[in-house]
């Protein structure tokens, strides 16, 4: 495991050692929604996924990434992982592309067992689906184990989930805080190449500590990465705020906020239409979890992206008609709505250009933050010295991605 950032390490453990455990009633989630799993133009796909019990991410334990919440408290049988999604298959009949996975990497066997894994696959390769899709961390795959899994999966298209979040190796590891390098990256999707596989990249818009134009500087680049890199297509994210994260303290202290939809639209804008139509939007959509209703204490949302109440349904409806195969009309068309909302967005994103302090700056700032409220102050002077040399020798070494 590559070293990450030490502070963002050690914040994130100390939120999480607070986080309740798993509720007893939850085993499984299954989500619906029509989209595109080709560059565009591409069939409407309607994908089933089915998220699953488990140990849990072991990056989650380990204290990474700043804006996730997959883990549970405890292990869980094989035998009970199996069944929770032979139950969760028998609510349909019927498949179009079929996901499974569980809260953080379906190919890590400390989490999924080989055995329920490829019992689990067997499962999938009964179903009616053309296409099957899995979430992995690219680190988790090896030669063996796609071999098996797609001769398993007996002529299947194979689609796996890789989450990159950023190609900019500073924003990974400074502002994401996740041990990620651009080398394993590479390595993972020419593996799944070579097996006629399709890599799926998870591109995060709006990593803490970056203004919204950086974010979305960061997720142009990071998609046009990507595709240059043996990605099929990127599923594209808008951050949101969920709990038990450090995103979540922050976003409490004032110190951020998810970004806007207008970013998500002036993102694929950007992109153009030759780059966009390999590009799926995700978590565009969602609302908040009623605490009072929530089943699931991993991932529970807190705040999600929006624009304002007058245009909100609109702008949702337009980027659904995107996701389920639109052509690129549909953005140009949002990037032209007319909304008060859009307006003061654009005039606030002119002003970060002309005048935000430089990244590293608010950077430490935040730093300073993280280490005199959450750490400790004790803990924090010790070590503030070389993480601030790190960030700072990073930064000026970072080449993959031009982020201000």
């Amino acid at each position: 495991m590559l070293q990450t950032n030490m502070l963002l390490r050690r914040a994130n453990t100390l939120i999480r050692a607070r986080r309740p455990p798993e509720q007893e009633s939850w085993r499984y989630t299954v989500r619906r929604q029509r989209v595109v799993m080709d560059p565009r133009p591409a069939q409407e796909r309607l994908l089933t996924y089915v998220f699953f019990r488990s140990f849990g991410c072991r990056y989650d334990r380990a204290g990474e990434c700043t804006m996730c919440n997959y883990a549970a408290a405890e292990r869980v049988d094989l035998d009970r992982m199996v069944e929770s999604v032979r139950e969760a298959l028998g609510q349909h009949d019927d498949y179009d592309a079929l996901g499974i996975s569980p809260l953080g990497n379906m190919f890590d066997p400390a989490e999924v067992p080989v055995v329920a894994r490829e019992a689990i696959f067997g499962m999938a390769a009964q179903t009616s689906a053309s296409i099957f899709s899995c979430e992995s961390r690219p680190e988790m795959l090896t030669e063996q184990s796609i071999a098996v899994t797609v001769e398993r999966l007996a002529g299947k298209r194979f689609f796996i989930n890789l989450g990159l979040e950023s190609a900019d190796p500073w924003i990974q590891r400074h502002c994401v805080g996740k041990s990620l390098s651009v080398d394993a990256y590479r390595a993972a999707t020419a593996l799944l190449r070579r097996y006629d596989a399709f890599p799926v990249s998870n591109v995060l818009l709006g990593a803490p500590f970056l203004t919204e134009e950086e974010a979305i500087e960061s997720a142009v680049g990071s998609v046009n990465w990507a595709l240059e890199n043996g990605s099929h297509i990127c599923v594209l994210f808008p951050s949101n705020v969920k709990g038990w994260t450090l995103q979540e303290w922050l976003w409490e202290r004032g110190l951020f906020q998810t970004p806007s939809l207008w970013a998500l639209v002036e993102a694929l804008r950007r992109m153009g239409p030759e780059v966009s139509r390999s590009v799926v939007l995700s978590w565009y959509s969602t609302t908040p979890t009623d605490p009072r209703r929530r089943e699931q204490v991993s991932d529970p949302l807190r705040e999600a992206p929006v624009t304002c109440p007058d245009c909100q349904a609109d702008v949702v409806r337009a980027l659904d008609q995107f996701n389920a195969g639109g052509d690129y009309s549909v953005i140009l068309e949002l990037s032209r709505h007319s909304c008060a909302c859009r307006s003061q967005w654009l005039d606030r994103l002119g002003r970060e250009r002309r005048g935000h302090s430089p990244l590293v700056e608010r950077t430490v700032a935040a730093y300073d933050r993280i280490g005199a409220e959450l750490v400790g102050a004790d803990w924090w002077r010790e070590r503030r010295s070389t993480v601030i040399a790190d960030l700072a020798r990073d930064y000026d070494s970072s080449g993959v991605l031009a982020v201000s």
